[in-house]
């Protein structure tokens, strides 16, 4: 199940009444997302939710598609906002970026990328030296 919290639910319902003002009939998905600036599958699992609560109404016919507001006050059943755990993800994620930036800066400031890449060339090099030799063909002319 999608997560909704109050506030996204009051932006989809504002865009569906000022949509609904400005074209004089109810929006379609995609005008809705695109005045929100979000992706229009987020905005249709939004509102299947939202339909799932009463609150608004996806209304496909054969010739539109369209959202449609029945009792927006159920919105106010929704949590407040689901900020909290999104912060902690978004601090984590850039404690994460972070050591991994102070990572490449010591192997790159130290040297050690450098003697790493030499020591795997001069590997490289010396299995090539060691190859085996192609066999002297013993039908040849011996000069």
């Amino acid at each position: 199940m999608i997560n909704l919290d109050r506030r996204d639910a009051h932006l989809i319902l504002a865009a569906i009444r000022v949509l609904a003002h400005r074209h004089q009939r109810p929006p379609r998905p995609d005008e809705v997302a695109e005045l929100l600036d979000w992706p229009e599958a987020t905005v249709r699992l939004l509102a299947s939710r939202l339909q799932e609560l009463g609150v608004a109404i996806l209304v496909e016919s054969a010739f539109a598609t369209h959202l449609e507001i029945r009792d927006y006050l159920e919105v106010e059943k929704l949590p407040e906002a689901r900020e909290e755990a999104l912060a902690e993800d978004l601090a984590d994620f850039d404690r994460r970026k972070q050591a991994e930036a102070e990572k490449m800066a010591r192997l790159f400031d130290d040297g050690t990328f450098q003697k790493e890449r030499q020591a795997k060339l001069e590997r490289m090099d010396a299995a090539l030296r060691d190859r085996p030799r192609k066999p002297r063909n013993p039908f040849e002319d011996a000069d």
